[in-house]
């Protein structure tokens, strides 16, 4: 206050809060509504009456008479609306939302295992798998189909089939190491069960077959001198290459990735084998070429690198270093 005793703006304000919270007039927030009419129902459903009322006497959700008037229960109304597909609120959020995180619909399961409807109602009835009937559809719940999904390996989801793919990319058969080293099958298995080499390898499972890692494999290759890759794997180009070092090279990169288009040819290097030979980094090589160094062509994505040019530039490069 001040010297005449009279409040000032702040201690007026104060006041007024102080009175507004201790006073038994004070209006009470509004309580959280239990209870909708049908024809509230109706209208968020888009449902006449006659509709509204069919679906009231099925009894999905809880309803009462109150004051002589039909009421629903609306967490009831609410229950029923996410564990239902037939029904849409006209606005509002989707339905079935609860039904979705436990179950599968038919077409679902058909998108995810890239098969027809069809091959998916054989699967469930040649299998046994459990279903639960919702608005006359089948579903499966979700923890049947796993069960089921764990217990077979022919059908994959895409996601697996795309995991698949890149182990599969990554790793090799018992008879792709036959092939690689020309040996036998009988060989192979005595290689990857002796205790003198087994410990290079790795091993994955790819519907339910063994596979090597193609990484192992070649540390195996590297770490012993035993077995070498069979020269019979040789393409006709890579068998008349005259660099051996470079040859050898090229087949360790054959054997990791599987695809002779990840070598250069007689003509053509890559950048991983232009950085081999000069010894330096991938980088180096797209910093020399960027400057003009040598010339290279453009495929599509891939840089390959004139091989005689390239050849004859380190060639004077080494000699002006005295290399």
């Amino acid at each position: 206050m001040d010297e005449k005793g009279k409040m000032n703006t702040g201690e007026y304000e104060e006041l007024i809060k102080e009175v507004e919270a201790n006073s038994p007039y004070k209006r009470l927030s509004s309580a959280k509504k239990k209870w909708m009419s049908v024809s509230e129902m109706g209208e968020l459903l888009g449902l006449k009456k006659t509709d509204r009322y069919w679906l009231v006497h099925k009894n999905f959700f809880e309803t009462k008479e109150i004051a002589g008037k039909m009421r629903v229960n609306i967490e009831s109304f609410e229950k029923w609306y996410a564990n239902q597909i037939k029904y849409h609120k006209v606005n509002g959020e989707e339905p079935g939302k609860e039904l979705k995180e436990w179950s599968y619909s038919v077409p679902e399961l058909a998108e995810m295992l890239e098969v027809t409807d069809g091959v998916v109602y054989d699967l469930i009835k040649r299998n046994n798998i459990e279903v639960v009937i919702v608005d006359y559809w089948k579903r499966v719940p979700k923890a049947a189909f796993q069960k089921w999904y764990d217990g077979q390996s022919r059908y994959r989801t895409k996601d697996d089939k795309k995991r698949d793919a890149e182990m599969e990319a990554a790793t090799l058969t018992m008879p792709e190491m036959t092939r690689q080293l020309g040996i036998t099958r009988n060989q192979v298995y005595g290689i990857l069960n002796s205790q003198k080499y087994q410990h290079f390898f790795e091993f994955v499972t790819i519907a339910d077959r063994k596979r090597i890692t193609k990484e192992s494999f070649q540390k195996f290759l590297e770490g012993q001198d035993e077995y070498h890759l069979d020269p019979a794997n040789d393409y006709e180009e890579l068998a008349m290459e005259e660099n051996v070092a470079l040859a050898n090279y090229r087949r360790k990169k054959l054997a990791q990735t599987g695809e002779r288009g990840r070598n250069g040819n007689l003509q053509y290097l890559t950048i991983d084998e232009a950085a081999f030979m000069a010894k330096v980094s991938r980088s180096m090589i797209n910093v020399w070429y960027t400057k003009g160094s040598f010339p290279v062509v453009k495929i599509r994505n891939h840089v390959r690198i004139k091989r005689k040019e390239f050849e004859a530039w380190l060639e004077k490069r080494n000699t002006e270093r005295g290399c």
